[in-house]
């Protein structure tokens, strides 16, 4: 392919990546998860923040939680500006992935292919617009995966010190990517001793990394220690294996579609484990080969870095006991997954000729292609799918206060796990909703109550109880969501 034709594709993908999660940031509400990190987190003092000093709650992302501190005060609480970090970290993310497809492979179509399988998953889209961590996480991590990479083509110990500092900071966005930072850390070390195979030069190229590492681990102790003890570490939705995180990752990815029948996301776990057992096999031959050396061929490190943080998952379940990763939790794995494919593509183009690489490319941009069809939208998210019309029933409500020249607020009740977002967007959000809604305190998990002006619903079971005092005004379309008004 043309040079300049393959810099058009390569940079039209990206570009339709950034549209897509910007268009969403802005269309979508703030989710429940959002509000409470805004609502409960943000206030707080950064020394606060910093070292979970009232509250050690894994919501609390303390770099996400940080920055929206920052530009809200700045700009205010409009809900892009909430999420103006997550989109700084998915930006990042965007402009990391193009440098690295360009790496794996001289063969455009491999180079192409790579950066399709880094945007590949809906699933990792969503947290790509969300104001949490796990996106910012993503994003550094990947960036410190290309400075790992120009350090190993120049041996520049800034670049180097550059690649722990993002590592570094994708931990401060989420204490998760502890499990990346570890194999990472430990391979660009002997990365370094292998280009400066003496003591002497290896601390001089390496001091202002490991003087970087040690800056982080000792600012990471105290948040650290008392993270462990929250119940929530342990007792959040457990999962007893290996095989369950990565499944439940799988089903996230297809949106639960059953496009091989029920147990897709079972089938297709097996194919992620096969594939993933199979390119760890070849990067590890390839490893042995270049005498155990990452800098005979750089995408090896991928490869082994991938496999280094299973395996540090695995030791760290079984010495904590607490349970394996939840699918926003795991969403670090996909870039190095989808690293590995294109790693896998090349080397098949390598050793057996071009067309070979595409016994794997076909059947994965296929199942790319139908899925994110099937899954893409600028209205809803398959994780928090209750908290996607938001704006819907606020605007039906004003428009019904001004069609009946309503001089005083509706009372307003929901679901207590669909509080946060219309609390969010009446308290927070200054878009003129309070002066026609006014929704209760919260609560807890309850029935519904029979004093309030209008009560959203998560579907009909919740509320047949109450229809003899409430009429239904408003169905959301596609999905289970009810409005009900008082008789």
């Amino acid at each position: 392919m043309n040079q300049k034709i393959e810099n058009w594709v390569l940079n039209g993908i990206t570009a339709l990546f950034c549209l897509y999660i910007l268009l969403r940031a802005w269309l979508l509400p703030i989710t429940v998860d959002e509000s409470a990190t805004a609502i409960n987190h943000v206030p707080r003092l950064v020394f606060d923040t910093l070292t979970y000093q009232r509250e050690a709650n894994p919501n609390n992302h303390i770099l996400n939680t940080i920055l929206i501190k920052i530009f809200t005060g700045i700009f205010g609480w409009h809900h892009l500006v909430v999420r103006i970090p997550v989109l700084m970290g998915s930006f990042l993310y965007a402009w990391s992935a193009g440098h690295l497809a360009r790496k794996l492979s001289d063969q455009s179509w491999v180079r192409i292919f790579a950066l399709i399988m880094l945007f590949g998953n809906p699933y990792l889209l969503e947290f790509c617009s969300f104001a949490r961590g796990y996106g910012l996480a993503v994003g550094l991590m990947t960036a410190s995966l290309w400075y790992s990479w120009r350090f190993v083509e120049t041996n520049d110990r800034k670049i180097l010190r550059t690649a722990f500092l993002l590592a570094g900071l994708s931990v401060y966005a989420n204490f998760t990517l502890l499990i990346f930072f570890a194999p990472f850390v430990c391979s660009m070390l002997l990365t370094t001793w292998q280009l400066n195979p003496s003591a002497t030069v290896f601390w001089k190229q390496s001091k202002p990394a490991v003087t970087t590492l040690a800056v982080f681990l000792l600012l990471w102790i105290t948040p650290l220690q008392r993270l462990s003890k929250d119940a929530e570490i342990v007792n959040w939705n457990a999962l007893g294996t290996f095989f369950d995180a990565i499944q439940r990752s799988v089903r996230a990815a297809i949106n639960a579609n059953a496009y091989l029948g029920n147990t897709s996301d079972t089938f297709l776990t097996w194919v992620v484990f096969l594939g993933v057992f199979a390119m760890g096999l070849l990067a590890i031959r390839r490893w042995w080969k270049q005498g155990f050396k990452i800098v005979g061929d750089p995408r090896v490190l991928f490869v082994l870095l991938l496999l280094g943080a299973g395996l540090v998952n695995i030791v760290q379940v079984n010495l904590t006991k607490t349970p394996y990763l939840q699918a926003r939790l795991a969403l670090f794995y996909w870039p190095l997954f989808a690293l590995s494919l294109g790693v896998s593509a090349a080397w098949l183009s390598e050793r057996f000729g071009r067309k070979s690489s595409w016994i794997l490319m076909s059947p994965l941009l296929l199942l790319c292609f139908i899925n994110n069809v099937r899954t893409l939208n600028l209205h809803s998210s398959f994780e928090w799918f209750h908290d996607s019309d938001t704006f819907t029933v606020l605007e039906y409500l004003k428009k019904t206060a001004q069609a009946e020249g309503r001089t005083t607020p509706y009372s307003f009740d929901t679901e207590w796990f669909m509080q946060n977002s219309f609390l969010y967007h009446l308290e927070k959000g200054h878009y003129g909703y309070d002066q026609y809604v006014k929704l209760v305190p919260y609560h807890g998990r309850r029935d519904p109550q029979r004093d309030v002006d209008f009560f959203y619903a998560v579907n009909y079971d919740t509320i047949k109880d109450v229809l003899d005092v409430y009429d239904i005004v408003l169905r959301i379309p596609n999905s289970s969501l009810i409005l009900l008004r008082k008789k």
